[in-house]
């Protein structure tokens, strides 16, 4: 398993936890750790969380993604042990192990000055790669074979998860990354869940928010049908019972979209 092979190393005010070999494993002091998770290019900043994409020695890219605890709620809840950095890892791991197409995780940190709580996840970067929206307005998917190609794919990657009981909670196209191998993965993992109860009403509310994004986008209705038929076939359901299941889901999502993105679905 994954997980059997992930090594911790205490420091004072931190934990480091990663999958040798990792960038961050011949770090034996907690400051050079924090050096090299804040070098690199950085990609996002909000008061909430921070991403770059950090090269090691080899030349290899990495990806950092840190998060901030800012409210007594977050201070609170990583006193109790939790904390996102961690989580992310430790899901990326269980979700490697059950055959699921995330970026292979590394490594993450959690350290502490004062009341100020930060925590880290690392996982392999995919800088040259392009999210499942851009490649569908570059090209139409020619690039990847064509629509019905990528619908596979996706479709493949969707019914794994769901199978495996994780439901995404945020399945927008641009939450697939296609790397230059050709190889699809699943990413933004920060809201998944294993719901022990609705389950499979809430896996119908990923179906919808990717078929949303496919009719605004301007794919086909055809292929879109094949995707539904894909999923469905693959998790051993009828697609009449899936278009039912997500159809009150669809049509909030579509209700919001119109509101914030003027779209006309």
């Amino acid at each position: 398993m994954v997980r059997d092979r992930i090594v911790t190393r205490r420091f004072r005010h931190g934990r480091l936890c990663f999958l040798d070999p990792s960038p961050v494993a011949n770090f034996d002091r907690l400051n050079k750790v924090h050096e090299w998770l804040a070098s690199g290019e950085e990609i996002k900043v909000s008061s909430k969380v921070e991403a770059r994409l950090v090269k090691d020695e080899e030349g290899n890219s990495w990806f950092v993604k840190r998060y901030v605890s800012r409210s007594w709620f977050r201070l609170f809840l990583v006193l109790l042990g939790f904390n996102r950095g961690r989580r992310v890892f430790f899901l990326s791991c269980r979700l490697k192990e059950a055959g699921v197409k995330v970026p292979s995780p590394s490594a993450c940190l959690v350290s502490s000055r004062g009341l100020h709580f930060n925590s880290w996840f690392v996982c392999e970067g995919l800088d040259a790669g392009k999210d499942l929206r851009n490649h569908f307005f570059d090209d139409r998917f020619d690039a990847l074979g064509g629509a019905r190609s990528a619908m596979d794919k996706t479709a493949a990657i969707v019914a794994r998860l769901h199978a495996k009981g994780f439901v995404h909670y945020d399945l927008k196209w641009a939450n697939f990354m296609v790397g230059l191998d050709g190889v699809f993965y699943l990413i933004d993992l920060d809201g998944m869940r294993r719901p022990v109860l609705g389950a499979s009403r809430k896996m119908c509310r990923d179906v919808a928010r990717f078929v949303v994004n496919a009719r605004e986008f301007g794919l086909s209705e055809g292929d879109v049908n094949y995707w539904l038929c894909k999923y469905a076939r693959l998790r051993g359901v009828d697609v009449a019972d899936i278009k039912k299941g997500m159809a009150p889901f669809y049509k909030k999502i579509v209700r919001k979209h119109r509101r914030k993105y003027n779209v006309s679905l």
